[in-house]
């Protein structure tokens, strides 16, 4: 039995020692039951609690461009195109770019260059290379030393020709690029 309970039946039969015998009797039957109802003291519930959450953050690396391009070129003439593209990579190693074309109905005569500008101080641009000559595909890193960079609107410039004996006609060219480590 609690203390409090205790000490409640030791006031009430000092308080009713003078009545009967009975009584007193009838009356600590009452409180010991009663203290079978009356809850044990109940421990405070604690205010707080806490989960350890743990949280991986993934090696990532992104890569997006500006939208599809169009021009007209003319025989013996090279056009050049600029547009943008955004690159977001968390690595510490470094990595590459690499470019590489494809084309359907690639006209004889056309040729492809690209060139990444460097998104941040430490990666470095291999200046304009060409991806596409006459039909012939190649693959070819444009960036090199990329690692922990997080750039938008970073130059990224095209620039095509067609020989003086290109014949008329229309091509599309795709362009892909990857990010892989050295």
């Amino acid at each position: 039995m609690g203390a409090f309970v205790q000490d409640s039946i030791l006031s009430i039969l000092s308080a009713v020692r003078s009545a009967a015998r009975p009584v007193l009797l009838l009356v600590a039957a009452a409180l010991v039951a009663a203290g079978a109802v009356v809850p044990a003291q109940v421990r405070a519930q604690p205010d707080r609690a806490a989960h350890t959450v743990t949280i991986v953050v993934e090696k990532t690396t992104r890569i997006d461009l500006s939208d599809d391009l169009r021009t007209t070129v003319k025989q013996g003439t090279t056009q050049t195109l600029t547009t943008t593209y955004s690159v977001y990579t968390n690595r510490a190693e470094a990595q590459v770019v690499t470019a590489s074309a494809t084309g359907s109905g690639v006209l004889t005569g056309l040729e492809v260059t690209a060139e990444m500008a460097a998104p941040d101080d430490e990666s470095v641009s291999t200046g304009p290379k060409t991806l596409l000559t006459g039909g012939d595909v190649q693959t070819k890193t444009l960036l090199e030393n990329l690692k922990g960079a997080s750039a938008s609107n970073v130059d990224l410039t095209y620039q095509v020709s067609a020989s003086p004996q290109a014949p008329p006609g229309r091509s599309s060219i795709s362009i892909t690029y990857t990010v892989s480590t050295d």
